[in-house]
């Protein structure tokens, strides 16, 4: 079929009239693209065909509001640059999906009121090449207003020595931490470790040879001995007192606890071997019930 050069087709580029779209050829697919002529207001201008209409494509902005598919080329790169304003902010909220968000800039501020993270691990100072952290510290601040801010922060300033050796580094709190719990217990041992522990000493002498039995005057019963339970393990329940013996410590294996004191059912320790008369004996123990 011979070409027809009065018909205009999709993507066709060509000079056209002087004036208003409204006197601009119409058989002509969408798509099309059109240069005015002329030394007028609307002369010299680039319009696009869409849905039927001619629209023009001007300084500020493409007058494009009911074209449907791509912008631009999504199949390329794009250099976005100015202010953009989302008019339907419902639909926009609702709709934009972001598979995968890269910002390269130094600050972001998220403006949300209630913010849900899946991620179980979140990494700070992601990217830390030394040892240790740079700026010597880490962690979350929370904004008080008016008030100081608390933070939790792994400090690399921290120094200190524990049952294995010297460390370097810890967390820091400014403010006080407040444990709802009943036990901190450190993980690598079996003990029972409180902020604050109701201390009760006992002091007392034997005052004949061959006893091997000592009253505790401190609690009513075995069970007021903090960590001490109904049924516990024997090793376990005597690890929760302190024994001393002329000054010096005694193993949890050489005593034992009972509330049956020469059978009077008074709390009790019980030695493995006699004692000599005179001999210093001292207990230390954690209370939270204490005897009247």
């Amino acid at each position: 079929m011979p070409y027809e050069s009065s018909k205009r087709y999709a993507g066709d580029r060509f000079l056209g009239p002087t004036g208003l779209p409204t006197g601009f050829p119409l058989d002509v697919a969408d798509g099309a693209v059109l240069f005015t002529s002329g030394s007028s207001l609307t002369s010299q201008n680039l319009y696009v065909k869409v849905t039927g209409a001619w629209k023009q494509v001007t300084a500020t902005g493409v007058v494009l509001e009911t074209m449907t598919g791509n912008l631009i080329d999504n199949h390329q790169g794009q250099n976005i640059s100015g202010a953009k304003v989302f008019h339907d902010p419902t639909i926009f909220n609702e709709l934009v999906t972001i598979n995968n968000l890269l910002v390269t800039g130094t600050q972001t501020t998220l403006n949300t009121v209630d913010s849900t993270i899946k991620d179980n691990l979140i990494i700070l100072n992601s990217g830390e090449s030394g040892a240790g952290i740079t700026l010597q510290s880490g962690g979350i601040q929370i904004d008080r207003g008016t008030k100081e801010d608390a933070s939790f922060l792994f400090n690399e300033t921290i120094t200190g020595q524990d049952s294995i050796g010297f460390y370097t580094g810890g967390f820091d709190f400014n403010y006080e931490a407040h444990v709802t719990g009943d036990k901190l217990v450190k993980s690598s041992e079996t003990g029972i470790f409180q902020t604050v522990i109701n201390s009760v000493h006992e002091t007392g002498y034997t005052t004949t040879t061959g006893v091997s039995e000592m009253l505790l005057t401190g609690v009513s019963t075995i069970y007021d001995i903090d960590g001490v339970v109904l049924g516990g393990a024997t090793l376990e329940q005597n690890q929760q007192i302190q024994c001393y013996i002329g000054g010096v410590v005694q193993t949890p294996a050489r005593y034992s606890l009972s509330n049956a004191l020469a059978g009077t059912g008074v709390p009790t320790v019980a030695f493995s071997e006699n004692l000599f008369s005179g001999v210093r004996a001292d207990f230390i123990y954690s209370a939270s019930t204490r005897a009247v």
